[in-house]
């Protein structure tokens, strides 16, 4: 359920003001690196906790080097937004290395190639439907957490 959060929040934040708030990062982030922290180290089996339905869908491996594996797609992402002087958001990069912490790293890369692809396909279906309507939609720049929802929704609950 706080993944949900997390994924409806940056997603409505992003498609409204095509940025997403810090303090919303660094919310999630603390809570979602606390609760791994919590499972891994201590040991705590969130699953059992009379709050279990809030860490649904949490990575459960034993390593803490699979955790930080989770963070390394919005590592690179943030590198590529360096790179690219912005054309890719620096708050995808975020977003995904929070997402890591909370998946893992082939859930997080599922995620990122799923929302990649449902994002192409709008795309060149605008690029389409302006062409046919003699519109120019080249320079249109679509949020790209909104494409999250879907796989994020499916992941949160696999």
């Amino acid at each position: 359920m706080s993944f949900f959060l997390y994924l409806i929040l940056a997603a409505w934040q992003d498609g409204r003001k095509r940025a997403v708030s810090g303090w919303l990062f660094l919310f999630f982030f603390s809570h979602f690196l606390v609760s791994q922290v919590c499972q891994k180290m201590i040991d705590v089996n969130m699953e059992q906790l009379p709050a279990s339905f809030w860490y649904h869908g949490m990575m459960a491996d034993g390593k803490i080097s699979v955790l930080a594996m989770g963070g390394l797609l919005g590592v690179v992402l943030l590198l590529i937004s360096k790179c690219s002087r912005g054309a890719l958001g620096e708050g995808d990069g975020i977003f995904f290395i929070i997402a890591g912490i909370y998946l893992g790293f082939w859930k997080n890369l599922l995620l990122f190639f799923s929302s990649l692809m449902l994002c192409s396909f709008f795309g060149l279906a605008l690029f389409l439907w302006g062409w046919f309507q003699g519109k120019d939609y080249r320079k249109k720049r679509l949020p790209f957490l909104m494409f999250t929802l879907p796989m994020g929704f499916y992941l949160a609950w696999m």
